[in-house]
């Protein structure tokens, strides 16, 4: 390992205060993700509070496809790190950045539940999934190339096919980003795709041993 990333590395660390920091923030995140479902105060009878519920049907879109996104990050998280052997410093910043763009999707997903239909916020939110995606590819890069922190089994070829995968998702949310400028049902429809092509994955696909293969 080069001079150069020394800071990023500083010794080898375990792994389980990691994960157990990581579900923290991810739980929180889910939270305040449903927090955005609110009606509005003073409704005086059953009329005004079916409209109202009508009305929620975009935040409660939004909500939806927001929290299967983190609970395809938290899944294949959990995989992922079954199969780190270690931990170092410069894993823990890039699982930080992971945990950053989770922390900030409360906010574009209530943008576009409050203003559907209008490009900043839908450009937002799939910018924020892009860059979650983007970091969990570049942790597995880490891990798999520049830091040699996975397990033995998972092996050179294994290794470079899951990193092959792991760019599907950031390659979809990019697509879904430059939609959401043009044609906003495009954007919506490839964050749904990315989202049903990481649960029809195949079961083997979130194995410890090949841990991660898909990303979100």
């Amino acid at each position: 390992m080069s001079q150069r990333f020394t800071m990023f590395r500083g010794g080898e660390l375990t792994t389980e205060r990691v994960e157990g920091f990581s579900d923290g923030v991810l739980a929180v995140a889910l939270t305040l993700l449903v927090l955005e479902l609110k009606l509005p105060p003073g409704l005086g009878n059953e009329a005004e509070i079916w409209t109202a519920v009508v009305h929620l049907a975009p935040s409660f879109a939004a909500w939806v496809v927001s929290f299967a996104f983190v609970m395809t990050i938290w899944i294949n998280h959990h995989y992922f790190f079954a199969a780190v052997r270690v931990a170092d410093r410069g894993l823990l910043w890039l699982n930080g950045l992971l945990l950053l763009s989770v922390s900030l999707l409360p906010f574009p997903t209530g943008l576009v539940g409050e203003y559907p239909g209008f490009t900043a916020p839908l450009a937002l939110l799939s910018g924020t999934m892009l860059f979650g995606s983007l970091t969990f590819a570049a942790m597995r890069y880490y891990a798999s190339v520049r830091g040699r922190l996975m397990l033995e089994i998972v092996d050179g070829p294994r290794a470079r096919a899951a990193l092959r995968r792991n760019l599907i998702g950031p390659a979809l949310y990019a697509v879904a980003l430059a939609l959401a400028f043009v044609w906003s049902p495009g954007a919506v429809g490839i964050q749904i795709m990315a989202l049903a092509l990481f649960v029809v994955a195949p079961p083997d696909a979130h194995t410890a041993t090949n841990a991660g293969d898909t990303t979100p």
